[in-house]
């Protein structure tokens, strides 16, 4: 799970909806522009940089499963996004997403070019991954200018491979950094994704029969809404999942002020929520 912060109440009230890192700013509305290359401190490219070295060296090219090193890694691009002007956090993401990619793939090209028919999982030598990683074809992309590197004004459609949840080191699953070229599958296979479950929190609502079970239910449709705004930003899921979470929590509201009207008699059935709950 990234991050730990939960929308609040008046969070939603506002409109000032942050990502579960309590970014504020991070959800894509549909304005193209929030995908594009933008100028990104040095600091924040060379976090990108160790973190692909991590991958290869400790993981083979393959997604790690060392939460507390994912939970550093995107806890410290999150920090950075606060310091950003809002409209430019999204961009920035998109920018440092697709900086990874780019070296994870060069990275791979340079060791089939060593280890012809290496794939992602297969062990690398230490001295080769020592050299790619010194070399200036590697470094360069780090050091250089991100525009002329990525291109300025690259939008999310101009490489359908190109998605953050193909790279996210530290992700459940075994896909490689190079996600559509290694596995061949589509995004809804892939790891990473975000989903709303729409079934599970309506069967839990339809079961609240009192205010504190509802709220309960309130609660984990925040967090639901704060994992789908987080996954918009990112290119895990699209903006229907936060509409479906939203309209959920308007029924949910409505139905918390039906229980607390309900008359006793009415507010059993504890062990049919308690079974929805665990479901």
């Amino acid at each position: 799970m990234r991050g730990g912060y939960v929308n609040t109440i008046e969070d939603l009230r506002s409109g000032h909806y942050k990502n579960s890192y309590g970014v504020e700013g991070m959800l894509v509305t549909g304005a193209p522009n929030q995908k594009r290359i933008i100028d990104v401190s040095d600091e924040m490219k060379e976090l990108v940089f160790e973190n692909v070295k991590t991958a290869y060296y400790k993981y083979n090219g393959m997604s790690g499963d060392n939460q507390a090193e994912e939970e550093e890694y995107h806890g410290r691009r999150n920090e950075y996004y606060k310091t950003l002007r809002r409209d430019d956090r999204v961009a920035a993401a998109w920018t440092l997403s697709q900086l990874e990619v780019k070296l994870s793939r060069e990275v791979s090209g340079a060791i089939k070019e060593k280890l012809p028919g290496w794939s992602v999982g297969q062990e690398i030598p230490k001295d080769i991954l020592d050299e790619i990683f010194a070399d200036e074809k590697i470094t360069s992309l780090v050091t250089g200018d991100i525009k002329e590197i990525l291109g300025d004004g690259q939008k999310a459609g101009d490489m359908k491979e190109t998605r953050e949840d193909q790279l996210l080191v530290g992700q459940e699953g075994s896909e490689g950094l190079n996600g559509l070229e290694e596995t061949g599958e589509d995004s809804e296979k892939r790891s990473g994704r975000v989903a709303f479950n729409q079934g599970k929190r309506a069967r839990q609502l339809a079961s609240a029969k009192t205010t504190a079970q509802v709220q309960m239910v309130i609660g984990l449709l925040k967090k639901d809404l704060s994992d789908c705004e987080y996954g918009v930003a990112n290119d895990m899921c699209d903006e229907n999942e936060v509409a479906k979470v939203k309209a959920m929590l308007e029924r949910a509201m409505k139905r918390l002020g039906e229980v607390s009207n309900a008359k006793e008699e009415e507010q059993k059935g504890g062990d049919s929520f308690l079974i929805n709950m665990l479901m």
